[in-house]
This record gives C-alpha cells, structure tokens and sequence, in this order.
C-alpha cells in the first residue's frame, strides 16, 4: 500500500547507459592521494619472503581501514565478506603507490620494514558505491526536493508538495524548478544518493493534508520519512527579484540545507546570489540556472557525500557531562584520547556545550544508540585518565546527560 502510493507521487529519474558515462562518473569525485606509513612485521625465515608478506598485510591492513573510516565498523561486521572479497583484494585499484623501506632483522629473529603507500580517496569512494555499501538498508540513499521557487517581483511562489498549480503564471517557476533540480538529481548520482523528482501535473494534491505545510518542522519531516521511505530533505528557497546592479537584469538568492528527516539537522548548506543578464526574467532566469545549478548541486552533494563518510547523517546527538577539576590541557587530551580510543569508533563528532565548575558537558554525534554508548563508557578505558562512569536516574544521553568521572592518573 505505501509503495504503491509512493510510486504515484514520485519517480526516479531513471539514467539509461550512456546518460552517465564511467568518465563523467569517475569525474564526480576528487583525485586525492592520501600518503600514509605504516609499519608491520614477520615471523618469517627468509628476508624475500618477510618483504612479502609485511608488504602484503600492511596494504590489506590499511585498505581495511579506510573503508571502515568511511562505512563505520557496524556497516564492515556486516558486510564483511564482501569488503575483504571486492575491495581489500582489490587494493591495487585504489592504492596505486607503493615504496617498501629498508627492512631490519630483529634480535629475536623477526622482521620489522616500514612502507610508504598513497591511496587514491576518490578511487575508493567509487568502489564502496559500486559494491552497494551506500544502499544497504542502513544508509540514508533517497533524497525528496522541498524547494520553494518564488518570483518576487509577481507576487507568486511555486511548491510542489503544496499542490500549487502549473498554469502559465507559474509556468517559468516549474521551468526553474527542473532546471535545479535535474542537476542536484545528477550530482546525488555521482555520490551513490538519489534525488527523487516530483512527476508531472499536479499529483502532489494526493498527498495528505498534514503534509502540505509551507515549512516542515523536524517533526514534520520525520512523518514525511516515515510515511513515503525518505532519507532526507533538500529545503530551501530559491528567490527571484529586480537585481540591482544592472537595468533590466534580475538577481537570484539560492539558500538550500539537507536535513535528515530522523537526526534534523542540517549537514550539508549553500548560500549563493547569482545576477542574470538583461532580459525577460522566465528566458534569462533559467538561462542563468541550467548554467550555474551543476556547480551549487556539486558543492551540497559533496557535503552530504562528507558527512556520510564522517557518519554524521545516520548519528544520533547524545550529551555526556564530564565531572573533575580538569585543566584546558587536560579536558583536550581527555577529549582526544576519547576520540582515539577503539571503543569509542562510532563517535563521529563531539563539541562542548556547556562550562561550568568542575564539569563540562559535550554534545557527541554518535553512530549507535545511546545504550551502546552508555555501556561503552562504563568499560572505557584511557591512557593517562581513571574514568568512572555514574549511573543517575533518568539520563538517557539525550534530553539528561550521561556522566562521567574523570580523574588525572597520577593526582
């Protein structure tokens, strides 16, 4: 029944062979080469064969990593087989540099060498798409436009989901519409995401009434998520007025935010101010977007590809509130070391809030529930701190904060 009036509401743009070539897709993500050193060892009798095999495991051992950097440890468990099988196996595809340093016996008759490897970022974001890790049932994939376009200088707005009609006044503003929102459809693309794109006609009146509001609340959002299967939001406004630096021209304010519909907040923002040449606002408007759309469609996907990769879109905001008399040095190596610690993986992000006497409470974007980061603190374990964490009644590590008893080792 839902599918069903989804598909009446939306379609996906479907892309046929050729639309998007594998050159203009490799396009969509940047060249960078990551340098990185690492050291291994064996147990090995023969040097050539020690070489060997540190060389073979540090590779198999970083290209590992670097994909769990980027789908999180929950996403590699269970997805393990394929990761090891399509992609560490296939390192050489994304880790195109490889010098081995000198290597040294050790006087237990062991190997140590260091080797030097670069890895291509964009080769390996290509692979983790192409593999299907961006859309397993975990990962935000479906993207819903809730962009109002409005021309300020006729007094009128076009909203799809609002049921607004496609006669000839609004006729340039669906025009516009398209035009923005087929390049942020192809952009999402190139990142793994979809954008999905209102149908033609006035379909959105089958929507229901609670979902026509001109401005959706968190709230709002998470209905629309959870009634018709979408992940996220790009909302925003695109506006339309007399420009004033040349006669005849028009300006046009683009502020567009992707929020996901279950965290609300917003990962990925533009802001621009784009002028048109002189002319009829409905030719030179469109002229003016089609141009500029790809490269604002470019930046707020890469945005959200970036915070996909950090696990910010699926992370859930908890707040720990650190007890002790810890000094600046020591709060930045307590927050450090937390950030570092292996147990602590699925923290994604973490900010401080609130400073008052003896405490300092942070707000943690998290990638687990707040049970997993409530027992992961009651076994945390850190370098140069003692920690003990405090059961209080009602903390849930969100509306009430989880707290945690630090202490110098050493004091």
């Amino acid at each position: 029944m839902k599918h069903n009036f989804f598909a009446t509401i939306f379609t996906f743009l479907v892309v046929i062979s050729g639309l998007i070539s594998s050159n203009s897709f490799a396009q969509g993500f940047e060249d960078e080469l990551l340098p990185i050193t690492e050291e291994g060892s064996s147990k090995a009798t023969s040097q050539v064969e020690a070489q060997r095999e540190i060389q073979g495991k540090l590779i198999s051992g970083v290209a590992r990593s670097q994909v769990i950097e980027i789908i999180g440890e929950k996403r590699y468990q269970k997805n393990r087989t394929m990761v090891e099988n399509r992609i560490v196996r296939e390192a050489a595809k994304f880790i195109p540099f490889v010098q081995p340093g000198d290597i040294q016996k050790q006087p237990d008759g062991t190997w140590k060498m260091k080797v030097d490897l670069k890895l291509s970022v964009g080769s390996l974001r290509k692979m983790v798409i192409d593999t299907g890790l961006l859309s397993d049932a975990d990962t935000p994939v479906t993207v819903m436009p809730m962009i109002t376009f409005t021309d300020r200088m006729k007094a009128v707005s076009y909203r799809w989901w609002m049921g607004d009609s496609q006669d000839e006044v609004r006729k340039p503003l669906v025009e516009w519409s398209r035009a923005l929102e087929n390049q942020l459809h192809r952009e999402l693309m190139k990142q793994g995401f979809h954008l999905l794109l209102p149908l033609e006609g006035t379909v959105s009146n089958q929507l229901p009434q609670p979902f026509r509001v001109d401005r959706a609340s968190s709230q709002d959002l998470k209905m629309i998520g959870d009634y018709l299967g979408i992940s996220m939001v790009v909302r925003g406004d695109v506006r339309v007025k007399d420009s004033r630096e040349l006669p005849g021209a028009w300006q046009i304010q683009v502020k567009l935010e992707v929020i996901p519909v279950q965290g609300g907040r917003t990962v990925a923002e533009i802001s621009r101010t784009l002028e048109t040449d002189s002319g009829p606002a409905a030719i030179v408007v469109k002229k003016k977007l089609e141009k500029e759309s790809g490269d604002l469609a470019r930046d707020l996907s890469t945005q959200v590809f970036e915070a996909w990769t950090r696990g910010t879109l699926a992370a859930t905001t908890l707040k720990l509130a650190v007890k002790g008399n810890l000094t600046p040095k020591q709060l930045g190596e307590f927050r450090t070391q937390l950030l570092k610690s292996k147990a602590m993986r699925d923290i994604k992000a973490i900010r401080e809030r609130l400073f008052e006497p003896g405490q300092v409470t942070y707000e943690i974007d998290y990638a687990a529930s707040p049970e997993d980061f409530r027992e992961k603190l009651k076994s945390l374990e850190l370098s140069t701190f003692h920690e003990k964490f405090v059961q209080e009644a009602g903390a849930d590590g969100l509306s009430t904060p989880f707290t945690l008893e630090v202490k110098p080792k050493g004091v």
